[in-house]
């Protein structure tokens, strides 16, 4: 009795300080947590004020807190919740620094904001990090990409672009859905749903379709065909998993690849599907001139960018040791450059089409998956 009187006697002791249970271990005071938002006005073009709201968690036993902004652009203040006037268009980093009087705690947080040129002209280029989509330009700049506003998707690995018809078509694999937008994200709607995993896409523009796949075959549905369900059956019985998909408008012919295994063949019109290139695994598969161009997964983090010949000999490598299984390589017809992501690394790649030159010319805080690239504006 008394060992249990005792025990008692300290819980309560201790009470103020921490519980009894082992649920409740004392927890350490809390630290300063640097956070802002921002809006930007003129639709984000310059020039643009940005109006900075300062989130910070700044506990009361920390004493005072002291707020230290830097633009980016070679101007700063300490005012707590500043705006500022970008006058040229460009990313900049903007640093929030704060410091407290009792605890001499030092925190810093660091966001990009981009102010976008209303002058800007170049190569339309997209890409999808599995939920959002950007936009951006090739040109002689660095890389700027913002995101679609209002396109956002639960799990996409792919998108495929219309030139023709200024659409945008993204793949929902989460969802079992494909989308469609105008490319500046507007209008965006369901555009077939309840397929079965889709991933790459491409369009047959002689017959105004486009195509995808799911995890046994490739479908395709009519562009103007506003019934979501609507879906045609093209291949069936692919045990192999197809993913990348990519049409040869020349030769009437579609190539796809198989995540487990293998790059087939099959025409237009229904005939002659084939294995061309046995035991290949990827994600991805795009026909430029008279090449195929797609992934193959070699071991884990050796991942290998491949071409052929459309008869799939005269096989050459492109690039290697990319991290992960490759969604998406798009090619920009204005430089003749392919581009891909590397997962792994979140970098978007590019090089000239033999492999040649090959550079980092984009970072990303994620994916970038699912590239396509539009024509010159």
């Amino acid at each position: 009795m008394r060992n249990l009187i005792f025990i008692i006697t300290m819980c309560c002791t201790v009470g103020m300080f921490q519980s009894c249970s082992d649920d409740d271990f004392p927890v350490p005071p809390a630290s300063t947590v640097p956070e802002f938002t921002f809006v930007i006005d003129n639709d984000e073009f310059a020039p643009a004020t940005v109006t900075f709201t300062n989130n910070s968690i700044v506990p009361t036993h920390v004493g005072a807190a002291t707020y230290y902004w830097n633009f980016g652009d070679g101007e700063s203040t300490s005012e707590e919740n500043p705006t500022h006037l970008y006058t040229e268009p460009g990313a900049y980093s903007v640093n929030l620094v704060v410091t407290t009087s009792e605890s001499l705690e030092i925190n810093e947080v660091t966001k990009t904001i981009v102010i976008k040129d209303p002058n800007a002209t170049g190569v339309p280029i997209y890409f999808i990090d599995g939920v959002q989509v950007y936009q951006g330009l090739i040109n002689t700049q660095a890389p700027i990409f913002t995101p679609l506003n209002g396109v956002v998707a639960q799990s996409s690995y792919g998108m495929v672009i219309d030139n023709v018809n200024g659409k945008l078509y993204i793949s929902d694999y989460g969802a079992d859905k494909i989308y469609r937008s105008n490319l500046d994200g507007s209008n965006f709607e369901d555009f077939r749903v309840g397929v079965d995993g889709p991933n790459g896409m491409t369009i047959d523009y002689q017959e105004n379709q486009i195509y995808w796949d799911t995890s046994s075959g490739i479908q395709r549905g009519d562009i103007d065909d506003s019934d979501v369900n609507q879906v045609e059956d093209f291949v069936t019985g692919q045990a192999n998993d197809p993913d990348g998909l990519s049409i040869d408008l020349v030769n009437r012919t579609l190539y796809w690849i198989n995540y487990n295994g293998g790059v087939w063949v099959k025409n237009l019109d229904g005939t002659g599907e084939s294995e061309l290139i046995p035991a290949i695994e990827g994600g991805s598969m795009l026909v430029v001139g008279n090449r195929i161009f797609y992934d193959e997964y070699v071991a884990s983090g050796d991942i290998r960018l491949k071409s052929a010949d459309l008869d799939g000999t005269n096989i050459t490598t492109i690039a290697v040791n990319i991290g992960r299984v490759v969604y998406g390589i798009g090619y920009d017809a204005n430089e003749d450059k392919i581009y891909w992501g590397d997962r792994n690394t979140d970098v978007m790649m590019r090089a000239n089409l033999d492999g040649s030159s090959p550079e980092v010319w984009f970072t990303h805080t994620g994916d970038t998956r699912g590239i396509v690239i539009g024509e010159l504006e």
